[in-house]
């Protein structure tokens, strides 16, 4: 979630206990109704592709609060179109690539990856949103960025197996409706990962007690200030174990090791539908964050922070 949504749900929740409203968007429905369908079957599409994602919206929980949010642009931002350089089972490897412009791009414009500058792409106005079939009546409207969120939820903000509805009226582009079912808490058996060269992952969670459309999705990235950092990702089968194989986990330790490494699980179901060329998605989701360490490799914050004999790259991260 970005740090604004952050920032958001904290001025929720200090609201919340003065009586003074200080988030103009949250403005909670009773008319928002909720949905009528069948949830074990209604169509769930999946996640936008990178490269014709133009934005979306998520109903998120985790184990300190929940937040409906999303933005939908006119287009998308080269630079967040990953490259897949390995796939293997259920995971595969990603890298941001860099796109380069010479002269530098003005300041409302992006790199494209043919050294193009392009307009960057802008924020729409997609008219009122509404998500039904949360715990609570959710109605947005877009901030003066255009961008939408909602904060003032019961945590999690979701019923295991019910239908939650988006709906939007319009505005920039056609009207869209995505659905989503609510999920039940992930708890992982273990967050704190060790991931050693040669070695597989395994990674283990509470088994659903029921059938259930959900995934559980795994995103790692160990290279936190390489120029051309890579994320493993890997869509789970939500049956209580994976294992991410050894060697996807040596070329995502081949591709850079630097700063603090970093992982979340998410218990997630996803769909999606077009906008004209773009797509706009909606991701109901518990997630948790893991702690992962990576065997030989000691993060640093200052030079207190590395074992005797090594020295900390402050603009790494790493000891050295």
């Amino acid at each position: 979630m970005s740090r604004l949504l952050v920032v958001s749900a904290l001025l929720a929740a200090c609201s919340s206990s003065t009586g003074t409203d200080t988030s103009p968007t949250d403005s909670g429905d009773s008319a928002v109704v909720d949905p009528n369908g069948d949830p074990t079957t209604v169509p769930l599409n999946g996640m936008c592709p990178l490269e014709s994602r133009w934005g979306g919206f998520e109903a998120e929980a985790n184990e300190s609060y929940s937040v409906v949010d999303g933005e939908v642009a006119n287009g998308v931002v080269p630079l967040t179109i990953l490259e897949q350089t390995l796939s293997e089972g259920d995971c595969k490897l990603l890298k941001r690539n860099n796109p380069y412009c010479d002269p530098p791009c003005g300041t409302e414009e992006t790199c494209d990856f043919d050294g193009e500058c392009i307009p960057y792409p802008e924020n729409q106005d997609v008219g009122t949103v509404t998500v039904g079939g949360l715990t609570e009546s959710v109605s947005m409207e877009p901030t003066s960025n255009r961008n939408y969120f909602f904060t003032k939820l019961s945590n999690p903000a979701f019923t295991p197996g019910k239908l939650i509805e988006l709906k939007s009226t319009g505005g920039a582009y056609t009207p869209i409706t995505l659905h989503g079912v609510g999920v039940a808490p992930l708890v992982p058996t273990n967050t704190d990962w060790i991931i050693t060269a040669g070695q597989p992952l395994q990674v283990a969670w509470d088994a659903p007690t029921a059938a259930v459309r959900s995934e559980v999705y795994l995103s790692v990235n160990v290279d936190q200030h390489g120029l051309t950092p890579a994320t493993l990702v890997c869509s789970f089968v939500d049956d209580g174990a994976a294992e991410v194989p050894s060697s996807v986990m040596d070329a995502l330790l081949g591709s850079g090791v630097s700063g603090y490494p970093s992982a979340t699980m998410q218990r997630r179901t996803a769909d999606k539908a077009m906008l004209g060329s773009g797509c706009v998605d909606f991701v109901v989701d518990y997630e948790v964050l893991a702690h992962v360490s990576v065997t030989g490799h000691t993060p640093c914050s200052g030079p207190n922070d590395c074992p005797e004999g090594q020295e900390c790259n402050m603009a790494l991260q790493t000891c050295e």
